[in-house]
């Protein structure tokens, strides 16, 4: 038997490729002849610039930027095979730096910016941009600013960074504006728009350290903020899906014209996903919470894949939420979540990949079962 092992990272703690080697250990626990591919998935987080590199090949670089609080900081970009630039934002602007705090009132999209400038100079064909994991919430107004795009308050002068300015943003000249000359992607992890219930601010304000009392003020000032680049172009873009990714940078992207694509969609494209599993028995993914949303993640694009070449395949996950059941519309024939009994978050987040490991042993003496 033949399993393509293809998991998604749990959140931003354990790797994608830890996991694929944890799902492979227990799975050949219970079937030692039993042969193995590792294929992690990037979700549009931390760590997806490393699995492209890994699969595809390319060039890790590194560049000197100012951070999102203004602090010197050095972040990673790669230069895949095809002279396609590949950049994480979390790299920048996000949970790959090593900030004090999360602030988002203070906290600036512009270092973004500036790397993407700086990866121009070795002249990409196209631009891949992920979108998850950020720490920023200031609709990618810094990132603007590096495209000669200037943001003013009613006093007519240049807003300062993060939520705050956005809050006290009055007027926008764009009459500078040098847009980007290569085709940008901006991939989103789940297709939230710009602002409202389902918006950057309301569903993720809160953990990037925007007081809860403001967010509803932030949220109209998005709105507006909105609204102003809409006007300009002509254009519905904050109802975009993916246009609330990265604290509404995906908003940014889309006024300069950057397609935006699910995160994951577009990877296992890249990746040529369907035609590994055609050529495997089984398939065992893994995302971190099953349920409706699962649709835009890794676990819902494995199982549409699989249904196209007609392979079984297993999902692991840390727990079950409502709407999870679309998954067995598909090639799913079981899911497994690997908490095995009431644990703490902290206990179950250091036991991560054992967990992982012994869960995988089960689903895999059940697979066993299945091929007799």
């Amino acid at each position: 038997m033949h399993v393509l092992v293809a998991p998604g990272k749990f959140k931003t703690t354990v790797k994608a490729s830890a996991l694929a080697d944890a799902i492979a250990r227990g799975l050949k626990r219970a079937m030692p002849s039993l042969e193995t591919t590792l294929m992690p998935l990037p979700s549009s987080g931390l760590g997806s610039m490393d699995i492209m590199v890994r699969a595809l090949g390319g060039r890790v670089r590194r560049e000197q930027v100012l951070g999102p609080f203004g602090r010197a900081a050095e972040a990673r970009w790669a230069m895949l095979p095809g002279h396609i630039a590949w950049i994480d934002a979390a790299e920048v602007v996000g949970l790959g730096l090593k900030t004090p705090h999360r602030d988002a009132t203070r906290a600036s999209s512009r270092a973004l910016g500036e790397l993407f400038q700086k990866v121009l100079r070795y002249q990409p064909e196209c631009c891949y941009m992920t979108l998850g994991d950020t720490i920023v919430n200031d609709g990618g107004i810094g990132f603007l600013e590096t495209f000669q795009v200037h943001f003013y308050d009613d006093q007519e002068n240049l807003i300062a960074p993060g939520t705050a300015g956005l809050e006290r943003l009055a007027h926008i000249d764009f009459s500078d504006l040098v847009p980007p000359p290569i085709p940008v992607f901006g991939l989103y992890p789940y297709p939230y728009p710009a602002s409202g219930e389902s918006g950057a601010t309301l569903q993720f304000g809160i953990e990037k350290g925007v007081p809860e009392f403001r967010i509803p003020l932030v949220d109209a000032a998005m709105q507006r903020y909105g609204e102003m680049l809409e006007a300009h172009v002509s254009m519905p873009l904050t109802s975009m899906p993916g246009a609330g990714a990265g604290g509404a940078l995906g908003l940014a992207l889309g006024f300069l014209g950057a397609q935006l694509t699910p995160a994951v969609a577009t990877v296992a494209q890249l990746l040529h996903l369907e035609q590994r599993i055609a050529s495997c028995d089984w398939v065992v993914t893994l995302d971190e919470h099953v349920d409706k949303l699962t649709a835009h993640g890794v676990a819902g694009e494995v199982a549409r894949c699989a249904q196209s070449v007609d392979r079984p395949v297993v999902v692991l996950t840390e727990g079950i939420g409502s709407g999870y059941e679309f998954l067995y519309d598909f090639s799913v024939l079981g899911i497994y979540p690997w908490i095995d009994r009431p644990r703490t978050p902290k206990e179950a987040g250091r036991s991560t990949t054992t967990l992982v490991e012994q869960a995988s042993f089960r689903a895999g003496m059940w697979m066993r079962g299945m091929n007799l």
